[in-house]
């Protein structure tokens, strides 16, 4: 006996900030205006794509993610039929000594390590930061918690508010699932403040095991 179901889950990232061009990691920023109307611009058209039913909300619990979750759980309370959670593993990379710091001064101060950082990412880390592979491990543990989620409870489609790296690294899993990042998934991949991303899971169960294949829809 089988049974199929779709998952759908949505990634936005968070708006423009208002502290400027820095590396923003564990950094506790706030939204610029500019960013919250990125954001609600993002939700608008968004819900031009929804599926019927309501969806799971889940948020980094950063301020310029939740900040704007919280909003969205309290004036659309329509499309959400449980409150905000929060969760650590949508979290940004941790910069380290780095984090808050601006670009400028980075490259100033520590020229040959921010280029070797940006060169290959994977294999150079900022000082006392978590690693890409750090990253990979928490990300990926963490989707796979939540499509066992979606699979066993009511709701079948999720909004994550999250980051640009954790939106990078599960663009790098569906396209090359099992392996860690690509270096241009990171550094060669545009990804806009406000951007939507779409995956859905065609999930099959045979005999008591789920077997899900996942497809990346860029943006909508």
């Amino acid at each position: 006996m089988s049974c199929y179901r779709k998952l759908t889950v949505y990634l936005m990232r968070h708006g423009s900030c208002a502290d400027g061009d820095i590396l923003r990691g564990r950094t506790e920023s706030p939204l610029s205006e500019q960013g919250e109307a990125e954001m609600w611009n993002a939700w608008r058209e968004l819900c031009e794509h929804l599926p019927e039913g309501k969806l799971l909300l889940l948020s980094s619990p950063l301020q310029r993610c939740s900040q704007f979750a919280d909003g969205l759980a309290s004036e659309m309370p329509e499309f959400f039929d449980s409150p905000l959670q929060t969760a650590d593993w949508l979290q940004e990379l941790n910069f380290g000594e780095w984090d808050g710091k601006s670009y400028a001064s980075l490259q100033a101060d520590y020229p040959k390590a921010t280029a070797a950082y940006q060169a290959d990412p994977l294999n150079h880390t900022p000082p006392a930061g978590e690693t890409v592979r750090e990253l990979y491990r928490r990300v990926t543990r963490g989707w796979e918690s939540l499509i066992q989620e979606l699979l066993h409870g009511e709701q079948h489609t999720a909004l994550l508010i999250t980051h640009g790296g954790v939106m990078r690294t599960l663009i790098s899993e569906m396209l090359n699932p099992g392996e860690l990042p690509l270096n241009g998934v990171f550094n060669g991949l545009e990804l806009p403040y406000g951007s939507v991303l779409k995956i859905e899971v065609d999930a099959h169960e045979v005999d008591g095991e789920w077997e899900c294949q996942p497809k990346l829809h860029w943006q909508l």
